[in-house]
């Protein structure tokens, strides 16, 4: 008797979306967000290249922007900062919901959009304040690609915070299923990798190495 019940294990929880067992579409929705991962790197990346080769160049001394008014750097620390403490609650809240604390996510991910909401709107008013405008030289079209791409960042992260919200409030996620909120979570520190490379690349790579520009010339009608 006491090897049969040691020996009985019991049935692993089913998915209330799809009714497999809750690992098996966990293994496809991790490689997913890996996928997610490495296509938004590869867009990242391609903005962080374009904006370092236009700065080392400095074709026909176009970089710098009108009277060398380059983006205060604080606006951007500051949101890199905000979507880190966004991450840090998130983990603590999938730590939580792991360990049987359903509580701790619904806290953690409500928190998290509030702070996510605020970064959003704090974006919104970076790139209304810039002191130079897209067309202002490789600078600030450059940087404005690098501002815009935080923007669509967390406009997503918000979407996806409330949904682990309102999922985790309506038991979609929970202790025996909480991988949704794992992934999320996933997503949002590589959000704040992002970010943050940005805010590097936005806040010391200003002026341009290269004093002896080389000139294209000019495009004529």
């Amino acid at each position: 008797m006491t090897a049969t019940t040691q020996g009985y294990q019991s049935p692993e929880p089913l998915s209330p979306t799809t009714g497999e067992p809750v690992s098996t579409p966990a293994r496809r929705n991790r490689l997913g967000i890996w996928l997610c991962i490495v296509s938004d790197a590869t867009g990242t990346v391609a903005l962080l290249v374009a904006y370092s080769y236009l700065w080392s160049l400095n074709v026909n001394s176009a970089w710098a922007p009108p009277k060398e008014a380059w983006a205060a750097p604080l606006p951007f620390w500051f949101i890199v900062a905000a979507i880190a403490v966004a991450a840090l609650l998130m983990w603590w809240g999938v730590r939580g919901i792991e360990t049987g604390h359903r509580d701790r996510l619904i806290l953690a991910s409500a928190l998290a959009g509030i702070i996510v909401l605020a970064t959003f709107i704090g974006q919104i008013v970076q790139l209304s304040t810039f002191p130079f405008g897209p067309a202002d030289g490789a600078y600030a079209s450059a940087t404005y690609w690098l501002a815009l791409a935080t923007a669509f960042h967390l406009f997503l992260l918000l979407f996806l915070v409330t949904a682990v919200l309102n999922r985790t409030r309506l038991g979609r996620i929970s202790v025996a299923n909480p991988y949704h909120a794992r992934l999320v979570t996933m997503w949002i520190t590589w959000i704040c990798v992002a970010a943050f490379l940005g805010a590097l690349f936005a806040t010391t790579m200003t002026t341009s190495p290269n004093a002896n520009s080389p000139s294209f010339g000019t495009f004529q009608e």
